[in-house]
């Protein structure tokens, strides 16, 4: 049996203010068997999209596409897309 970690990450491409190209938002660890492959959900709110704002001192998410990305590593991305937030 050994352990594999799926990360989520999320790029903000078109934020007001400079974002990092890939953001750890949600992460999950499971044990698989050799050979054995398993589907994993990983949810995320608002917040994970949002970054502080200090002109509005909040948190501020802005409507936009978002770049959505999924690995066991920030270097060893598997799965890509993209979706949109609106208001």
């Amino acid at each position: 049996m050994g352990a594999e970690v799926a990360e989520l990450y999320v790029g903000d491409s078109h934020a007001s203010v400079p974002r990092p190209v890939k953001e750890l938002k949600a992460f999950t660890k499971i044990n698989l068997k050799p050979g054995e492959t398993r589907r994993v959900t990983l949810t995320l709110n608002r917040r994970a999209l949002a970054f502080f704002d200090v002109r509005k001192k909040d948190w501020s998410a802005e409507p936009g596409e978002f770049n959505i990305l999924v690995g066991g590593s920030s270097d060893n991305i598997q799965l890509r897309g993209k979706f949109t937030l609106t208001r």
